[in-house]
């Protein structure tokens, strides 16, 4: 027995209500069971009760047994003295209030199904990769698909939360919260964190002062990457690069900023994905859009947040791997997959913080108009949704899909989802 599971009985009143009573065998009815409560304090409040006739307005706190209240210290905490009701599940001693007054207590084990219960710890005892898995296929499609609007948004309200973090750090600057957002997201995992570090280390608005200048662009990227670091060099575009790179680092004063190059991921990657190649397209990138937020914003269909991101860098990295070695063929441009990537982790994430921020729905509904229009991602969690019949056709779907089985089936949330609860209500 656990918490969760008292907060379900009692949220949903699925307990024996008739002749409740209190250990003190005080009448109880049921007015408001009061509001789910996330933060501090009570986990039920505004809630209302009749007890012996007396209504009751205050909050409800729950829990496995009646000593818990101790355990946690709520008896020294002011937010709990205003609970009206203690809800448990074994009654094992007497809880009073700061002013010694006995606070009325609700045992739930001898009014709930018994059946109840035992469907839960099936749920929380499966070895399977979710569990309802063997029964997922029970519940109706209606539920399903409001289980997945449902762990959308908070997907997106999760990632818009980072966004927001990063807006506070740059005092409220738009461009180099998306500026560093993008970086991020261009490491694509692997290298996601020193891409991050170089878009801290190297502000937007150095790059913006050499815009018109491919070649001092890659040379404060790379240089700032730490790759123009070497004592030696690989060829006489490297040479050139740290040249430039070494008066542009006195300027602007970023020697204290250089990465390592060690910090650069290399293995397992295909060359097209090869940290130099994205730095390169990076740079290209920050050329086209420098007010890249600002592009964001005006961006009105999925074809043109395409053709925004689908650049073509430099000369000599599409001939080059690496510095100083040359490619047998052309070096692709930046592929459809890591396009649509960038979309969803980055353009999104955007424009649903933008939209919190300002209270625009228009700019949330066009970063959900954009995942509708693009294909769903193809992954070990979208591939375990369809062995379940549950289409991932969108990367609305298959964003959802990926929140749902993080957040809710590998740590057995089950009471908060829409198909588990449907499962344990089943012939209720």
């Amino acid at each position: 027995m656990n918490e969760a599971f008292l907060h379900f009985l009692w949220q949903f009143q699925y307990f024996d209500k008739s002749c409740l009573q209190t250990t003190d065998n005080e009448t109880i009815q049921v007015l408001r069971i009061g509001q789910p409560n996330t933060n501090a304090g009570a986990d039920f409040q505004d809630a209302r009760l009749l007890i012996d006739e007396v209504e009751w307005a205050g909050t409800v706190e729950i829990h496995v047994k009646s000593s818990d209240w101790n355990i946690h210290a709520h008896d020294a905490d002011v937010a709990y003295q205003n609970v009206i009701l203690h809800v448990v599940w074994q009654d094992d001693q007497p809880i009073l209030r700061s002013d010694q007054t006995k606070i009325p207590t609700l045992i739930l084990s001898d009014k709930t199904d018994y059946s109840l219960a035992q469907k839960y710890q099936a749920l929380l005892e499966s070895k399977q990769p979710m569990a309802c898995y063997s029964q997922f296929q029970k519940v109706s499609a209606l539920k399903k698909y409001a289980m997945l609007d449902k762990v959308l948004m908070q997907r997106l309200e999760n990632k818009a939360l980072f966004v927001h973090q990063y807006l506070a750090e740059n005092k409220q600057d738009w461009e180099e919260t998306a500026y560093q957002t993008l970086a991020k997201n261009f490491g694509f995992k692997l290298n996601a964190e020193p891409f991050f570090r170089l878009a801290k280390a190297l502000p937007l608005k150095i790059l913006a002062k050499h815009r018109d200048n491919l070649f001092q662009l890659e040379a404060l990227i790379f240089g700032v990457a730490g790759l123009l670091s070497a004592n030696s060099f690989e060829d006489e575009y490297q040479t050139k690069l740290a040249k430039e790179f070494q008066f542009l680092s006195t300027k602007y004063q970023l020697q204290d900023n250089i990465l390592g190059a060690h910090e650069w991921k290399y293995l397992r990657l295909r060359p097209a994905n090869f940290p130099t190649v994205r730095l390169a397209q990076f740079a290209k990138l920050i050329q086209e859009n420098i007010n890249l937020f600002s592009v964001i914003l005006h961006l009105d269909n999925i074809e043109n947040v395409s053709k925004t991101f689908k650049i073509e860098q430099s000369g000599y990295w599409q001939e080059h791997y690496v510095f100083g070695k040359k490619a047998t063929g052309k070096v692709a441009i930046i592929g459809e997959t890591s396009v649509e990537n960038i979309v969803i982790n980055t353009v999104v994430p955007l424009l649903v913080a933008y939209s919190k921020q300002k209270d625009d729905e228009r700019y949330l509904e066009k970063a959900i108009r954009f995942l509708e229009e693009l294909p769903a991602e193809n992954n070990k969690i979208t591939k375990h949704w369809q062995t379940l019949d549950l289409p991932m056709k969108t990367a609305f779907d298959s964003q959802a899909g990926i929140e749902w089985f993080n957040q809710f089936c590998t740590i057995k949330k089950c009471l908060s989802c829409e198909v588990g609860i449907s499962l344990l209500r089943e012939k209720l």
